[in-house]
């Protein structure tokens, strides 16, 4: 018999971790309805061409790409953006521009698995397409914080440069100099000097930068919006995709967490390849694993799931008033739940309700359907008493 498991780099996602995430998304979600952006779904599958050439040499590699039924030449979404501005050249004329969306979904990437790092997961984007100013730049960076700030995350960073100012800069030193992080000031000047380059001169003409007046504006409506001035700061150094932005880009880290939990920018050129016209962008991303990784455990405390109230069915000759009696239940917004094994025994039933976490499991037997009544049982103080229909759901809205 052959071994049962899942796809190499791919995972299930259990019930309590499930959970945890759409508490983490519906909280994410608020912030973006909040300003303004709405929900876009774009399919999984794309034709390969729409992916390819977009995401330079080593990024070309990791697509899934394959032929489909048809002989079609598809491929997996490699990320978000791109579906997006292939969206926006395909329906450019029934777009109200400046159009604001986000979408959460999965993307695809045939990376090596290892730890922690997956070739499915789920990516969380917003974008504003349509316009080119600060304020659209500052309103995405305004997002990202207060998607931090609400999900309790501490000690967080949004580090901010504009890619214009590497604009006399070789490719390959600009590669080298925003590893600067990563490696370490000596091992830069060290990979500069390699390229024949001076590589002490780069480095320190490159930190000694001012913010372009675009930054300047940038940072000044962030104070408007009210975001803190410790939430954001000018990082000279910082690059991203060098093929890819063309004005702001940011990332944003949290002290003694390796890496960032967001990047994005502004993005001018990508809409153009699938048309005519240029069209402005600006947006950043999450990884949602990267994200709920920093979330404190109490932003989630919600879960795990568990049901307010269990339904028990006395016997199968009860089962249709009891089905009524759920559909009541949970018709007032308690969280409720039905046991589904008709001829269980009760003991069977009122053990699953324990194990699942239920405050109450409710009784329905011969008398109470007689005598319109119901039993409560309280599985919390280890108490029972039977009502009148009419008072039971006052009951349960007091817990």
């Amino acid at each position: 018999m052959k071994k049962v498991q899942t796809l190499k780099g791919f995972r299930d996602i259990d019930p309590e971790e499930a959970l945890k995430r759409g508490r983490a998304v519906s909280l994410l979600k608020s912030v973006f309805k909040s300003y303004g952006f709405a929900p876009l779904e774009t399919p999984t599958l794309e034709y390969a061409s729409v992916l390819e050439g977009k995401y330079g040499e080593e990024g070309e590699k990791l697509i899934y790409k394959f032929k489909d039924r048809g002989g079609r030449d598809a491929a997996l979404r490699y990320d978000l953006t791109v579906p997006l501005a292939r969206y926006i050249a395909q329906n450019k004329g029934k777009i109200i521009f400046p159009f604001k969306r986000y979408q959460i979904g999965s993307v695809f990437r045939a990376d090596k698995p290892q730890a922690g790092r997956y070739r499915e997961f789920t990516q969380v984007d917003i974008d504003t397409i349509g316009t080119d100013t600060a304020l659209a730049d500052a309103e995405i960076l305004a997002v990202i914080s207060s998607c931090l700030e609400i999900l309790g995350v501490k000690n967080f960073k949004i580090l901010v440069n504009d890619r214009n100012l590497f604009n006399e800069l070789p490719k390959k030193a600009v590669l080298i100099l925003d590893k600067l992080d990563k490696i370490g000031e000596p091992a830069v000047i060290e990979e500069l000097n390699k390229t024949n380059l001076e590589g002490g001169e780069i480095l320190k003409n490159a930190q000694s930068q001012k913010p372009t007046p675009r930054l300047v504006e940038i940072f000044a409506l962030l104070k408007s919006f009210g975001i803190p001035k410790t939430n954001f700061g000018f990082n000279p150094l910082l690059a991203r995709g060098l093929d890819y932005y063309t004005g702001m880009v940011y990332e944003a880290v949290v002290e003694g967490t390796p890496g960032s939990i967001s990047g994005g920018g502004r993005y001018n050129n990508m809409i153009g390849i699938f048309g005519k016209e240029k069209i402005p962008a600006v947006g950043g991303s999450f990884g949602l694993d990267r994200l709920t990784d920093v979330v404190p455990k109490e932003t989630l405390a919600e879960i795990p799931f568990r049901p307010q109230v269990l339904v028990t069915i006395f016997s199968k000759e009860l089962l249709a008033p009891t089905i009524e009696l759920f559909d009541q239940v949970q018709g007032t917004g308690v969280e409720a739940e039905l046991y589904l094994d008709p001829e269980a025994k009760l003991d069977k039933q009122l053990k699953y309700a324990d194990k699942k976490g239920a405050r109450y499991a409710l009784i329905l037997g011969p008398e109470e359907v007689k005598n319109n009544r119901v039993t409560v049982k309280d599985l919390r103080k280890r108490t029972q008493e039977t009502i009148d229909r009419e008072s039971l759901f006052t009951t349960l809205k007091k817990h």
